[in-house]
């Protein structure tokens, strides 16, 4: 993602693609770095397109324009904190 050119723009806000459960999204949503970081900084945490969530599987603990971040629930929370390339 860090050679994506829309995360070298100069605009306050970037591309990310939407993390819903989704596999063939390819919908993008338009957030600040910070917001993605401060996101992904818990495992069990994603940004989706609005209407994306689903909530059989997770719940959407903040929502805004566009988008919303979603929490996995608890019987998946170790499958994606073992898969979070950032828990090295």
């Amino acid at each position: 993602m860090a050679d994506w050119e829309e995360r070298h723009s100069e605009a306050d806000t970037e591309l990310y693609y939407c993390e819903c459960a989704e596999l063939g999204c390819r919908e993008k949503v338009r957030l600040t770095r910070a917001d993605y970081e401060r996101v992904r900084g818990d495992s069990t945490h994603f940004i989706a397109a609005s209407g994306h969530e689903k909530p059989d599987i997770e719940s959407v603990v903040e929502s805004h324009d566009g988008w919303v971040i979603i929490e996995k629930d608890p019987e998946v929370q170790a499958l994606v904190e073992k898969t979070d390339p950032r828990r090295g």
